[in-house]
C-alpha cells in the first residue's frame, strides 16, 4: 500500500512539474517581449518606512536621489525608531530639499505606508524598504509602464553584497523569483508587489490603502488590485538590491512570515481560485501553486522517510557481513534505469535550465558550487519552512513580523 501511494505521489508530482515547466518555457519563448512603456513621467512620491535603520537609510535615500527622476518627492516615515535613524534623515534633508521626515509611534510597516500616503499629492507614489537600494533608471522605466489598466509596477530584487552561504543561495532564489514574476506579467497574472513598487495614487487611496492587520501587506495589496481588475507590470531589466537574512535563523523568521502571509491571504481571497473572471490568474496560477505544494510536500516527506529506512537497512547489512563492501555490492541488485530516475533526471534538467535562464535574465554570476548546493538543499529548506508555516497556521499561533 505504501509503495502504491509513493508511486501515485511520484507520478503526479512528475506530471505537474513537467507540465508547469513546459508551460513556463512556452510562455518565455513565445511571449517574452517588453510591454509598451510611455515616455511620460508624472510627479512621483516615494514613501520610505523605517524602523531602526540608521545603518541603511542614508544609502537608501542617496540611491533614490541618484535616480534623477523629475519631480520626485521622498517621504521618510520613522516608525518610532530608537536609534539614530531620524538624525541621519535630518542631516540629509539639508542636502536634498525634496526629502520630508515624519515620525509616529511604532505600529508596523502597513500603518507607516498609510500614514505617509496621507501626505502624497502626486499622481504616482511608491514605497521602498529602508534596507533596499535602487540602481540604474528603475524609477523612470517603471513609471513608464503604468498606464491604462496597469496600476502598479515592480522591479527585480537582488541580495545586497551576499557573503555567507545562505546569502549567496538567496541570489539564485531571488533571480528565480524575479524571472517567475516576469513570466507572470506576460500573461497578466502578476499579483504581488514585494520590497519596492510604485502605484497609481488615486487607485490605492480609493481601495483604502494598505491592510494594517496583514503581515504581508505587499502581497495583499497586489491581490486587491487583481480583484479590482488591474494589472501589475514587472521591469526585469531594472533592479533594487536588498539586505537579506545572513543566517538560517534569520531566514526562518522572514520566510515563516512570508509563507504564513501567503496562506492567510489565500484564504482571504479564496473566491479567486478557479474563478473564470480572473482568467489565467484565477483558473491556473493560484490553483497550480497549491497543487504543487500538495504534491511536493508529502512526496519529499515520504522520500526522506524512505531514505532513512534504506540507509538504516544498509548499515545493518554492513554489520551483518562484517563490513565486507565487495560482498554487499555483489549481492545487491541496483537498477539505475527506472521510470523514477528517468522522470527525476528530466525534472532536474528542467529545473536547472530554469535557474540558468533566471540568472541570465537577472545578470547574476553564480558559482557552480552554489548551483549544486542550491539544487540539493533548497527544496528541503523550503519543505521545512512550508511545513512550519502550515503548522503555525493550524495551531493559530499569533502572526507577527
Amino acid at each position: 500500500m505504501a509503495n502504491i501511494i509513493m508511486d501515485i505521489l511520484f507520478y503526479a508530482t512528475a506530471y505537474v512539474t513537467l507540465f508547469a515547466s513546459i508551460f513556463w518555457f512556452t510562455t518565455f519563448f513565445t511571449a517574452a517581449k517588453k510591454r509598451s512603456a510611455k515616455a511620460v513621467h508624472p510627479p512621483l512620491s516615494i514613501i520610505v518606512p523605517a524602523y531602526n535603520e540608521q545603518n541603511n537609510i542614508e544609502k537608501c535615500l542617496t540611491a533614490l536621489e541618484n535616480q534623477k527622476y523629475p519631480k520626485l518627492k521622498i517621504i521618510v516615515v520613522d516608525d518610532g525608531s530608537t536609534d539614530g535613524t531620524g538624525s541621519v534623515v535630518k542631516r540629509l534633508m539639508k542636502k536634498y530639499k525634496n526629502i520630508s521626515y515624519l515620525r509616529k509611534a511604532n505600529s508596523g510597516k502597513a500603518a507607516s505606508l498609510n500614514y505617509g500616503l496621507k501626505y502624497v499629492g502626486t499622481e504616482l507614489f511608491g514605497f521602498i524598504d529602508a534596507d533596499t537600494f535602487l540602481s540604474g533608471n528603475a524609477l523612470l522605466n517603471m513609471a513608464g509602464l503604468i498606464h491604462g489598466r496597469t496600476a502598479s509596477a515592480i522591479a527585480a530584487l537582488k541580495p545586497y553584497e551576499p557573503k555567507t552561504r545562505i546569502e549567496r543561495l538567496q541570489r539564485i532564489e531571488y533571480a528565480l523569483s524575479s524571472f517567475t514574476k516576469k513570466l507572470l506579467s506576460f500573461i497578466g497574472a502578476l499579483y504581488f508587489t514585494p520590497g519596492f513598487a510604485i502605484y497609481k495614487t488615486a487607485i490605492i487611496k480609493r481601495l483604502g490603502g494598505f491592510d494594517e492587520k496583514n503581515i504581508t501587506e505587499d502581497l495583499e495589496i497586489g491581490l486587491r488590485l487583481k480583484n479590482n481588475g488591474y494589472r501589475i507590470e514587472h521591469a526585469l531589466e531594472d533592479s533594487a538590491q536588498t539586505v537579506v537574512p545572513k543566517s538560517f535563523r534569520e531566514l526562518f523568521k522572514q520566510r515563516l512570515r512570508w509563507y504564513r502571509g501567503y496562506i492567510y491571504n489565500s484564504r482571504k481571497y479564496s473566491y479567486m481560485f478557479f474563478n473564470k473572471r480572473f482568467a489565467d490568474f484565477g483558473v491556473f496560477i493560484l490553483p497550480l501553486q497549491y497543487l504543487v505544494l500538495a504534491l511536493v510536500i508529502p512526496f519529499l516527506l515520504v522520500s526522506i522517510y524512505d531514505g532513512i529506512i534504506y540507509a538504516s537497512q544498509r548499515i545493518i547489512d554492513l554489520f551483518i557481513v562484517n563490513f565486507d563492501l565487495n560482498y554487499l555490492l555483489s549481492a545487491s541488485q541496483i537498477n539505475i534505469i527506472t521510470p523514477t530516475t528517468f522522470f527525476l533526471i528530466i525534472a532536474l534538467v528542467a529545473f536547472f535550465f530554469m535557474i540558468r535562464l533566471s540568472n541570465k535574465s537577472a545578470k547574476e554570476k553564480i558559482s557552480k558550487l552554489d548551483y549544486l548546493v542550491y539544487i540539493i538543499t533548497y527544496p528541503f529548506i523550503n519543505l521545512f519552512l512550508w511545513v512550519a508555516a502550515f503548522t503555525y497556521e493550524m495551531v493559530r499561533a499569533k502572526r507577527k513580523w
